[in-house]
């Protein structure tokens, strides 16, 4: 069936995301029509679109470009298009699945390019269409397993379709024994549609700034809601996953990001061992930051709001746009202690950042 999905005319695109838009939904056009002649008809649409490209019959997108730019939201609306089988997922999960699979074939002792000839066996059957969110090499393990995967996932049929932040010359850039992963480099340019998502505006930033009354409180079941909408606007349950930054050689990890958002709460972030460093580093990696259940603070709890005060004056200085449940009015987080002095710029910051 060709045309719109319904949800799409209500989105607020820019010119490159409706250009995208209109593409992708032909592309899936022609992959519902007939899939055993898709190279044929996707190089037809893309001959409108773009003027060369190396490869007459693509096996796959790539999509590249900054954060925020829309990526996810393309590619879920294009996977809403595809009517054949389909699969789409986070490059996390998907390798955390390809290992789990690894390791049970590798068990019964066979050989290498026999197990991956089965694990893209295994893939083509469940989907003609594969999707892969947020794409990213970091070690040479996964860059080798990965590169022979693709290959036999194009021979099994299958269109690939991946988005991510890197343009393929600068894939797995400046890793160990980066040199055995070039083929897979000139493979991605030989053999799927690379397309750059140009642009500097976020959209979700310019969405979450429209958003007034961030910080709420107390915590009730209105305020609970609240929330949960909050959530809904800037990201969907599924595209949610573990996420992590390196401060002097030490990782740490957050259970729920995407992109450039945090979803997080007291716990996680104050009631446990982070120093300055770590909320620099934080609030560099993230610009938007949500925070539920922030409770009210005792005096004797002085290494809490120490690590309260860090995150604020961080989330002031690096312009992160907070969105917080509260358990009380922020005058009334921390009533008495050894750093209330201090704690009141943080109250001041907390007001003005919630205008």
């Amino acid at each position: 069936m060709t045309g719109y999905h319904p949800d799409l005319q209500n989105l607020s695109l820019d010119s490159h995301q409706r250009a995208f838009m209109d593409l992708f939904i032909k592309i899936a056009d022609s992959l519902n029509k007939n899939l055993s002649n898709t190279a044929m008809s996707i190089s037809s649409v893309l001959s409108g679109f773009i003027k060369t490209t190396k490869n007459k019959t693509p096996c796959g997108i790539y999509l590249y470009g900054d954060v925020g730019r829309g990526k996810t939201m393309l590619m879920s609306k294009f996977y809403d298009q595809i009517l054949v089988k389909k699969e789409l997922v986070h490059f996390q999960h998907f390798m955390h699945d390809l290992h789990q699979n690894l390791h049970k074939f590798q068990l019964t002792n066979q050989d290498t390019d026999k197990i991956i000839q089965k694990l893209a066996k295994l893939i083509a059957d469940r989907a003609k269409v594969l999707c892969i969110d947020e794409f990213e090499i970091k070690d040479i393990a996964d860059a080798m397993l990965i590169m022979k995967l693709f290959s036999r996932l194009s021979s099994n049929g299958v269109f690939i379709f991946l988005t991510t932040n890197t343009k393929p010359d600068n894939l797995y850039k400046d890793g160990l024994q980066r040199n055995s992963f070039l083929p897979f480099v000139e493979t991605i340019k030989k053999d799927f549609t690379v397309l750059d998502l140009k642009g500097d505006k976020d959209y979700r930033l310019t969405k979450a700034l429209n958003v007034k009354n961030r910080i709420i409180f107390p915590i009730n079941n209105e305020t609970k809601q609240i929330i949960e909408n909050f959530k809904n606007q800037l990201c969907e349950k599924e595209q949610l996953h573990p996420g992590s930054f390196k401060v002097f050689e030490r990782e740490v990890v957050f259970a729920k990001t995407h992109e450039n958002i945090l979803f997080t709460n007291f716990e996680e972030l104050f009631n446990r061992d982070l120093g300055y460093s770590d909320y620099v580093n934080l609030c560099q990696r993230f610009k938007i930051i949500l925070v539920e259940n922030v409770k009210q603070i005792s005096e004797n709890e002085t290494d809490v709001i120490i690590r309260i005060v860090n995150f604020i004056d961080n989330v002031y200085f690096y312009k992160v746009i907070l969105f917080a449940s509260l358990e009380t009015e922020p005058s009334l987080l921390y009533p008495a202690g050894k750093r209330l002095q201090e704690f009141q710029r943080t109250i001041s910051r907390l007001y003005e950042m919630n205008h």
